[in-house]
């Protein structure tokens, strides 16, 4: 397959690449990132074009689109993307939008920026981006308190999912009595 190449001998393809850098793929937060919040941040990061991060459009339907998957992970993905840093939303969408104020048809889909980058509206910034994902720490996990259980510890649960049967007879729960 032959290439096409403009004037000065560039390559006219169809598309840009998009960089990921393996500081980014050594972080906690990405390690500790779905499958699907994986692919979901792939997908925003190739909408980036160079000028546009704070305004990157992507819908809870676009993306069910393009990775070919239902709503109930979608939404899991957006939440744990921002609950890692990763993203953030700039303008929320909503279908109430008719018309921009300028009269021109604007896209209701809710408009992202990425943190690993710096954001380039309202005013491009020179500097690096805020990187929030990379002082994201996973929830810390706690043994299940030893003065509330009969028996040996075996499992690790998080404090408020905490309740064994002989918590339950005692009336005692993890965030407190009932």
């Amino acid at each position: 397959m032959s290439r096409k190449h403009n004037a000065t001998g560039r390559s006219t393809g169809d598309g840009h690449f998009i960089q990921m850098h393996e500081w980014f793929f050594k972080s906690h937060a990405w390690q500790a990132a779905s499958v699907y919040e994986q692919a979901l941040y792939l997908a925003i990061k190739r909408r980036y074009n160079g000028r546009n991060n704070g305004d990157i459009p992507m819908s809870h339907r676009e993306a069910e689109q393009l990775l070919n998957c239902s709503n109930r992970p979608i939404a899991k993905a957006f939440a744990g993307l921002e609950e890692k840093g990763f993203i953030k939303p700039v303008t929320k969408g909503s279908f109430d939008w008719k018309v921009a104020k300028q009269g021109k048809n604007h896209g209701r889909s809710t408009r992202w920026e990425l943190t690993e980058l710096p954001p380039d509206l309202p005013q491009r910034v020179l500097g690096g981006g805020t990187k929030e994902f990379m002082s994201w720490k996973p929830k810390e996990k706690s043994a299940v308190c030893p003065e509330h259980t009969s028996g040996t510890l075996s499992a690790y649960h998080e404090k408020s999912m905490v309740c064994s049967e002989h918590t339950m007879k005692a009336g005692v729960y993890a965030h407190g009595t009932r």
